[in-house]
């Protein structure tokens, strides 16, 4: 795989699909029951696909992270849940997850760093203790990650990818369990090295048992948020938790003898007139007869000269003036029909 390659296409290697349901295969949760769950983190999910295809073979719930918008988008459709960033600025909880999806991009970073490597020290933390890691390298980056990998994961398997998935960019599979606490291990690392450049058996299309069991998390919410500000995730949360779904609020805001009611009797116009000028129908759009009419009231208070039995001594009334403004949205035609003095009502007629 050339360099040229990698950078025209974003680093975006997509996982194939018959190696996705070959992987699979290779899984298996344990028993759950009860409020556990089995949960899959995938940072570089792509259109999602590869994520839920082990997601469903798993009953796993499903998060990915993609930095595209338009595949982040797609991948929305597929998973649970779906951050369009980074997966290094995001805000994981640390071993909250069942299965690490590890495909990352082929390619360096700005300092010359594998990415293969920078995202697998970066995100194992997600990963708990007998959690199982999915990695999918080309094989000759492998030798990068072999210290690490024995440090942190036992358990180790590697297969390379089935002909003729392999020869596009002689990509593997190497399967871990993540350990409770890092220790080296000086074989596993010979062993990993060695595999970064010989033989490899072949990822089977259908193993004769899953090799690997995937463990059951405690359920509920976990944190898993961008750290910048995202409008769509911002809405949903807000409809989730925000203050206006506590009934504690809508209790205070709307208490039940004050909450809109049907009236007996059909209102009048003057009723219609007196709850459109308080404010009740404001920015409304009423429709009649082909007729689209923007209705907007307003009430306000004005003090009004009265006579005095002192002449030197001025006297105000304080009274209430209600307007209702109509706009003809297909002429632009705009009508004022308000309360004038002595309570008679003005109209007033402007042309757009």
């Amino acid at each position: 795989m050339g360099r040229l390659e990698s950078t025209a296409r974003a680093g975006y290697f997509p996982t194939p699909p018959r190696v996705a349901a070959a992987i699979a295969r290779y899984l298996a949760p344990s028993a759950g029951g009860g409020k556990r769950v089995v949960r899959l983190l995938d940072p570089c999910a792509g259109l999602g696909e590869a994520a839920a295809t082990v997601a469903k073979a798993l009953g796993a719930e499903s998060y990915g992270i993609e930095l595209n918008e338009q595949r982040a988008e797609a991948a929305r459709a597929l998973l649970d849940h779906v951050l369009s960033t980074s997966a290094f600025a995001v805000r994981l909880a640390n071993g909250a997850f069942s299965c690490l999806f590890l495909n990352s991009p082929y390619d360096y970073d700005e300092e010359k760093r594998r990415l293969e490597h920078a995202f697998l020290t970066s995100l194992t933390r997600a990963l708990c203790p007998g959690g199982v890691l999915v990695f999918l390298i080309p094989q000759p980056r492998l030798a990068v990650s072999a210290r690490y990998l024995a440090s942190h994961y036992t358990g180790l398997l590697g297969f390379r990818f089935p002909d003729p998935e392999f020869a596009a960019y002689r990509q593997m599979v190497l399967f871990g369990v993540r350990k409770p606490q890092p220790t080296l291990d000086a074989q596993s690392q010979n062993r990993l090295e060695a595999w970064s450049a010989g033989d490899l058996p072949t990822l089977q299309d259908a193993p004769a048992q899953p090799v690997l069991s995937v463990p059951a998390l405690a359920g509920g919410d976990i944190l898993f948020a961008s750290l910048f500000f995202d409008p769509v995730q911002a809405v949903a949360e807000a409809k989730r938790r925000g203050v206006w779904t506590q009934p504690q609020l809508a209790e205070q805001l709307w208490p039940p003898d004050e909450r809109p009611v049907r009236p007996l009797m059909p209102l009048r116009k003057g009723h219609l007139a007196l709850l459109i000028a308080a404010g009740m129908l404001n920015n409304v759009v009423l429709s009649q007869n082909g007729e689209r009419l923007l209705v907007k009231g307003r009430t306000h208070k004005e003090l009004v000269p009265v006579e005095s039995a002192d002449e030197d001594t001025e006297v105000h009334r304080e009274v209430i003036r209600t307007s209702v403004v109509v706009l003809d949205l297909d002429t632009g035609a705009l009508q004022v029909v308000g309360q004038g003095e002595g309570g008679n009502v003005a109209e007033e007629k402007q042309a757009a």
